[in-house]
């Protein structure tokens, strides 16, 4: 009861924070602190919550230090001009007729490569929102493409973290997973695809000339600016450590600042930490980045990551196991899936802790490890998308400066989960007529 009444708490305090439009930062300390109070109640030891606390920042330190390194990059390349360049030369290269389908694609082709959703807005996501607010595109539209083309190949690339992650929890093939996803996103790929050429259909958006060629009176181009995106995709591919990764792009474009823009090293610096801006209007284009313009996340995914330990070393989601296993008894797999999966994805901070406490409480109801691994990933690596404060759709948004509200429009996310929850739903219906027969 005391296990119930913590979650119901947990909830209240993230929902009150929402309906006043408080900072989710203080809601997650507080329910942080609900978690100490309920650990000391249980008779656990101050050394033993500590340890608790710890074991869920070393889950997820190497996405802090993503963060702090994408709080970076994106100053940097604002100020060595490697942004705009891209931005100068890409809006000619883009036909309005097909927009988000392009940017879709064009995400979906770099995260397929890379197999990471961040480092994919982080390059090709930010060169696609900025590209978009040249050429006058809605920013939601856009993010949503964004959105999707990241979680394309985060959901089923060869080298995607989240997909070895499911293979490793369920002890299965990660080629046979693949296979087995790749199946089963025809469909919702199809459809994203025509949802997108809908929305583009009789746009009138075109290329704001004028202030896209502003951009080329404030910087020196050349051609070698492109260096740094390339670096982070050519690096990815041959799987570089993606830290090592950033920190090559972050000195070549230190270089390139000082070599081709004649930045002076306060100026470098400035933009490391606070970011590029500048009063013109082409600001509207280039503005952004730095260390700081990641506080916030970087806050969310510190404090929400204390949760892990005390969710796999107590007894606090026990008592929800027995409601779990009547959810599977009486609705099909993907429906309960998902439904679980967004529950926990509004206590963890990613899709990596959702996706472990999502397995943890499915994994029982399961005869085949290879559905398990299924569902889990069009459900747990997807639902973490819903979640305002989750880092899986607002992170992806903050790096691009694209409105939160475009994971409204993140069609790919949408498809993948209602088509496999309808399939779910006529094999749960077909299953239930045969054991009636």
């Amino acid at each position: 009861m005391l296990e119930l009444g913590v979650l119901l708490l947990f909830m209240i305090n993230l929902f009150i924070a929402i309906i006043f439009n408080f900072s989710i930062v203080y809601a997650l300390f507080t329910n942080l602190v609900l978690l100490i109070i309920y650990a000391f109640i249980k008779n656990y030891s101050t050394r033993e919550i500590f340890q608790m606390i710890k074991m869920g920042l070393m889950e997820t330190k190497t996405v802090l230090a993503v963060f702090f390194l994408i709080g970076i990059i994106t100053g940097i390349w604002r100020l060595s001009g490697t942004i705009a360049y891209i931005i100068y030369y890409g809006t000619s290269l883009i036909s309005p007729n097909f927009f988000y389908v392009g940017i879709f694609i064009f995400n979906s082709c770099i995260s397929l490569l890379t197999g990471t959703s961040l480092g994919t807005a982080s390059t090709a996501g930010i060169i696609s929102m900025s590209i978009s607010n040249a050429m006058n595109f809605n920013p939601l539209l856009t993010g949503g493409a964004i959105l999707s083309g990241c979680y394309f190949g985060d959901r089923s690339s060869p080298m995607s973290t989240s997909a070895l992650l499911i293979a490793t929890l369920t002890r299965t093939n990660l080629y046979t997973n693949l296979k087995n996803m790749f199946r089963t996103c025809i469909i919702p790929l199809i459809l994203t695809l025509i949802t997108f050429q809908a929305f583009n259909y009789g746009t009138s958006a075109r290329v704001n000339s004028q202030i896209v060629n502003s951009i080329a009176e404030i910087f020196n181009f050349n051609f070698l600016l492109v260096i740094p995106t390339l670096s982070i995709i050519i690096l990815s591919v041959l799987k570089v450590d993606i830290r090592l990764n950033m920190i090559i792009s972050i000195i070549l474009s230190i270089i390139f600042a000082a070599l081709f823009q004649n930045r002076s090293a306060l100026e470098i610096l400035n933009s490391l930490i606070f970011g590029f801006h500048i009063e013109e209007e082409a600001g509207k284009l280039i503005n952004g980045g730095g260390l700081l313009s990641m506080k916030k996340m970087i806050l969310i995914v510190g404090i929400s990551s204390g949760y892990f330990g005390f969710f796999k070393r107590t007894n606090l989601l026990f008592a929800v196991k027995k409601y779990v296993r009547k959810l599977f008894i009486n609705l099909p797999d993907m429906v309960v899936m998902s439904i679980i999966s967004l529950i926990i994805a509004c206590f963890s901070a990613n899709q990596t802790l959702t996706s472990m406490i999502t397995y943890e409480m499915a994994r029982e109801n399961y005869d085949d490890n290879y559905k398990l691994a299924l569902d889990l990933e069009n459900s747990a690596i997807m639902t973490p998308l819903y979640v305002p404060w989750n880092i899986t759709g607002r992170t992806p948004m903050e790096m691009v400066s694209g409105p939160l509200a475009a994971i409204l429009f993140s069609f790919y996310h949408h498809y993948i989960i209602l088509v496999n929850c309808i399939v779910s739903s006529l094999e749960f219906k077909k299953n239930k007529k045969n054991k009636a027969l």
